[in-house]
């Protein structure tokens, strides 16, 4: 493996940034329709992403809790009455998210795009895949973690026999 030198990069990351101008100077692109928006908003609904949204406020009012009793247990009772009103002012508040993240899919898919990824998602398969989901993220997580800590393991330990080969110990 080689390394290039700071200057040689740096001049080919402008070169780079130089090339891709006219790119960016392109005009804007059109908004989306809010049709187009209502259906990507159902693909959120039919893939169970905003169902993911649902327990951030919940997990937040909780860290707030638990940080502040962590300091000033005698305010709990006032506390809790102060999360619950915060809660219930709070709760319709993941719309303007779920708004936001809509039009990110009306951007980035066609009507015809989210029709089709919608008519997946109410197939059989697409709601196995919905429901199984949680369960394969977790175990590749742990795979991940597994995977990454033996990884680490095998290059330190190559890394040790071939700096031992110059002359250093590690």
């Amino acid at each position: 493996m080689r390394f290039v030198p700071v200057r040689r990069f740096g001049s080919a990351v402008l070169i780079l940034c130089a090339l891709s101008m006219p790119a960016f100077a392109q005009a804007p692109a059109k908004q989306p329709t809010p049709e187009h928006v209502a259906l990507a908003r159902a693909v959120l609904d039919f893939t169970g992403a905003r169902s993911s949204f649902d327990g951030v406020l919940l997990k937040l009012l909780s860290d707030a809790r638990n940080t502040i009793l962590r300091t000033r247990p005698t305010l709990q009772p006032d506390l809790e009455t102060a999360l619950l009103s915060i809660g219930d002012k709070m709760k319709n508040s993941d719309e303007a998210l779920v708004n936001e993240i809509a039009l990110v899919y009306a951007q980035k898919f066609t009507e015809a795009e989210l029709k089709d990824i919608a008519a997946f998602y109410q197939s059989p398969a697409g709601k196995k895949l919905v429901s199984e989901m949680p369960g394969v993220l977790k175990e590749s997580y742990e795979l991940m973690q597994e995977y990454s800590r033996r990884m680490s393991v095998d290059i330190m330990s190559q890394l040790r026999v071939e700096m031992k080969k110059k002359g250093h110990d590690l």
